[in-house]
């Protein structure tokens, strides 16, 4: 159960750390290329991007934390019968 919890913990930390990441460099961009109308730009190239990338983002990550969960290789997934 413990190692189902970290899985979790990691999934939900990857994947809205990369939807984050992802709005905060479109958003800027959009932003800064029209300084006029610089928020709404940003909030519109944002949303886009969630739009467009979230299903993709979290199967990714649901991959990826699999994979580590599976192999121990992310914190707190190591399995405690594994030989140090």
């Amino acid at each position: 159960m413990k190692k189902f919890s970290f899985a979790l913990l990691w999934f939900m930390v990857l994947s809205f750390s990369c939807l984050f990441l992802g709005g905060l460099i479109v958003g800027a961009i959009a932003g800064n290329s029209d300084p006029a109308n610089s928020t709404a730009a940003g909030a519109a190239a944002g949303q886009a991007f969630s739009e467009k990338y979230t299903g993709r983002i979290f199967l990714l990550t649901l991959v990826t934390v699999s994979i580590g969960t599976l192999n121990g290789w992310l914190p707190g997934t190591k399995s405690t019968t594994e030989a140090d």
